[in-house]
């Protein structure tokens, strides 16, 4: 049964799976901290410093691909946290 596009998770993991099975062992050694639009449609991947433009490269080369965003090395595109380490948390609400 295909993958449902219109879903999210769907494609994060086909992004997911196409970056271990071509990529990962090939960009983790010699480009770790960049990022990598995966086109899910056509597993095809671009590289950029950054992740507007790994987006920007990836869309000017597939205007019609479907893209999962990858930093490689790490296990997510972006960290979301506090920016503040010495934050109380009686500030926080």
């Amino acid at each position: 049964m295909p993958a449902n596009f219109n879903n999210p998770k769907a494609i994060s993991d086909a992004g997911k799976k196409i970056y271990g099975r071509l990529y990962k062992a090939e960009y983790e050694p010699s480009r770790l901290g960049k990022f990598v639009a995966i086109n899910i449609l056509d597993e095809s991947a671009t590289v950029g410093d950054t992740a507007s433009e790994a987006l920007a490269r990836a869309r000017a080369k597939h205007p019609k691909g479907l893209f999962h965003l990858i930093r490689v090395g790490h296990s997510a595109a972006f960290e979301v946290g506090l920016a503040y380490r010495h934050v109380h948390a009686d500030r926080i609400r």
